[in-house]
């Protein structure tokens, strides 16, 4: 009955992850749009940080189906300052600018060079999938966010990005979840439940499976020993787990 299970359940998985990259795909798609409006915005030299007010349009028009915030945070500019154009989808207020005092001299200044969405693309190069994690700052809710660098004249210059709530996410993958026909999650490769279809694996929950975690690292396809199956998504640092 296990391995009939694990049978059926594979080209499910596989599908699930399909459509998670898509969709994954798609966020990036908006935020290397951004990132290209903002390079463009240096071709004339740098920018004071009110300037990037003229990317509000695009940033606004971003949102709208699973992306509930969107904008650009840079480097700081002309004026020494940080420069900040980023909307979210609020409900029910609205479309809202994201507030956050970036001045290192202020007592509420809020230091975006500590978190992952910005610090992993300064680090490496590439783009990244921060989450699951509770934003504070924007929503307090369990949120993805995917963020690409921004890079003028050879140096990083900030962030491009899309946020995605993860309750929105899960919603549209609700019939593939369902569709596996065995336990199933949706993980980063630290092994953090972003979505599943039991109790056992809940949004925000650690998948504790030493052999599982060591498999995530490998962003390979793999069927482990005790039938467990591993299929990264695409070359996200996300993947889709069964269990017979």
């Amino acid at each position: 009955m296990g391995q009939a299970t694990t049978r059926t359940a594979a080209p499910a998985g596989a599908a699930l992850a399909g459509h998670v990259t898509t969709l994954a795909e798609q966020t990036f798609t908006v935020a290397d749009q951004l990132r290209r409006l903002t390079e463009d915005l240096f071709a004339g030299g740098v920018p004071h940080s009110a300037d990037l007010a003229v990317l509000r349009p695009q940033v606004v028009a971003a949102l709208g189906g699973l992306i509930t915030g969107a904008g650009v945070i840079t480097t700081p500019l002309a004026d020494d300052r940080s420069g900040l154009e980023w909307w979210m989808d609020s409900r029910p207020e609205g479309r809202t600018r994201l507030e956050l005092d970036l001045d290192p001299a202020s007592d509420t200044f809020v230091d975006v060079s500590r978190q992952a969405w910005f610090a992993v693309p300064r680090t490496t190069g590439r783009r990244h999938v921060t989450g699951p994690y509770v934003d504070y700052v924007c929503a307090e809710q369990y949120t993805l966010t995917f963020t690409v660098p921004l890079t003028v004249r050879g140096a990083f210059a900030g962030i491009a990005g899309a946020d995605v709530f993860v309750g929105d996410l899960e919603r549209a993958l609700r019939p593939a979840l369902r569709a596996v026909g065995a336990s199933v999650a949706l993980v980063n490769t630290q092994g953090r439940v972003i979505a599943g279809n039991t109790a056992h694996h809940i949004t925000g929950s650690l998948v504790r499976e030493p052999h599982i975690r060591a498999a995530l690292q490998e962003a390979t396809t793999q069927t482990l020993a005790d039938g467990a199956s591993v299929i990264p998504c695409g070359t996200l640092p996300l993947a889709v787990l069964t269990w017979p």
